[in-house]
């Protein structure tokens, strides 16, 4: 990746529109934690971040949706919405909560989806809509989305724009990216 000086406001839309090899994927990496920057800084409401690694990135509200589902698709829908963050009592998850909790924020995104049933039960685009979903739950300031609509039909396009501008309304900064320029 050459060098990038890039700056966002709040509830901006920005998108990276590029052909494959042209560096994208190395800054979604970048800036979520997943590859160490060998040099320059990334300032984060005005101060330096190391950005060393995932987790500091989601701390901070940065947040990703790849274009591949990085979820567990052995899992319940509600269970990977709340992987790492589990609703338990005295060790014991509360399955029925958070089967509860999470059809509440897919109902109230708009979508059309179960969160009682396996996350490998459904269609590659309705589990990329619940990797969006999650995304929306834990915090996050930055969303980065990358190639999302590649496996959507129609209507889950139009669900994850709704959904997007939703976010925008929110005050979530979205960096969209696409190869498709009728998308950006």
């Amino acid at each position: 990746l050459k060098p990038v000086n890039l700056a966002f406001k709040s509830g901006e839309i920005h998108a990276i529109v590029g052909e494959n090899g042209a560096g994208k994927s190395t800054l979604i990496k970048l800036l979520t934690g997943v590859m160490p920057r060998t040099s320059g800084d990334v300032i984060w409401e005005g101060k330096p971040e190391a950005l060393a690694t995932p987790h500091e990135a989601m701390a901070l509200g940065i947040n990703a949706v790849h274009q591949e589902v990085v979820l567990c698709r052995h899992l319940t829908v509600a269970a990977n919405m709340f992987l790492g963050e589990e609703n338990s009592r005295f060790g014991i998850l509360q399955q029925r909560a958070m089967v509860k909790d999470a059809q509440k924020i897919i109902d109230g995104l708009g979508f059309d989806l179960p969160a009682h049933v396996m996350l490998g039960d459904l269609t590659i685009g309705q589990q990329q809509l619940i990797a969006a979903a999650r995304a929306t739950v834990r915090g996050t300031k930055f969303l980065i989305f990358d190639e999302p609509t590649a496996y959507l039909t129609r209507k889950e396009a139009d669900q994850l724009f709704t959904l997007i501008r939703r976010l925008k309304g929110e005050g979530v900064t979205i960096i969209y990216i696409s190869h498709r320029m009728e998308e950006v």
